[in-house]
């Protein structure tokens, strides 16, 4: 199909049978497009023109679905702090014990940030978004916390929310440890031993 002074668009083989499935295709199409270009060239790259030329689909017709880069970008972080939270909470509820929820939630997140499902999360903190979407993605990672919260202020802990900022600090450098060459076991066991310190301190104190 050609447009005026001959350039040309092609329509993806996106085909759905009903006209709102055909649309939930040609969106999760954009989003996957927007993901590789993430991930091969930075979350910059991420732009309305670059997306539709990689989805092959008219720029034009991207803005029914996005408003921006930025809202695609969004969308992605949703998806993904939305599958971290769940997988957060499920990793959790077998704990007998506030101890070990506070274990079984650091060892949750350490996984899933070393297998590498959290490398968009990270890269897209840097990204401007939409100040809706903003809040959203706070909202988000409330959730995330809220299973090391709960286990945290059950123990009787009085500055919960700090423990838990503290908590998150140890895993990122924990991870950093990991991706620099450390043992994943001998990392996780250090990681353990000092957060469980901390936490004897602040009952003690």
């Amino acid at each position: 199909m050609s447009g005026s002074g001959g350039d040309t668009w092609r329509m993806p083989r996106i085909v759905g049978q009903t006209v709102a499935e055909n649309r939930d295709l040609r969106q999760t199409a954009l989003l996957n497009a927007a993901a590789e270009i993430a991930h091969e060239q930075g979350i910059a790259a991420v732009t309305v023109g670059a997306v539709a030329e990689r989805a092959g689909i008219a720029r034009s017709s991207v803005y029914s679905y996005f408003a921006s880069g930025a809202d695609m970008i969004a969308d992605i972080l949703v998806d993904e702090l939305i599958t971290m939270a769940a997988h957060l909470k499920e990793a959790t509820a077998p704990a007998q014990t506030e101890e070990e929820a506070v274990d079984l939630w650091m060892r949750a997140a350490l996984q899933y940030v070393i297998e590498g499902r959290h490398a968009f999360v990270r890269a897209a903190s840097t990204a401007d978004l939409p100040p809706t979407r903003k809040a959203q993605v706070n909202g988000l990672h409330h959730a995330m916390a809220a299973p090391l919260l709960r286990a945290l202020r059950h123990r009787g802990e009085t500055e919960a929310m700090r423990l838990a900022q503290q908590i998150n600090a140890v895993v990122e450098v924990c991870v950093r440890r990991i991706e620099h060459g450390g043992d994943v076991e001998t990392e996780i066991a250090a990681a353990e031993a000092f957060i469980y310190a901390g936490l004897a301190d602040d009952l003690d104190a």
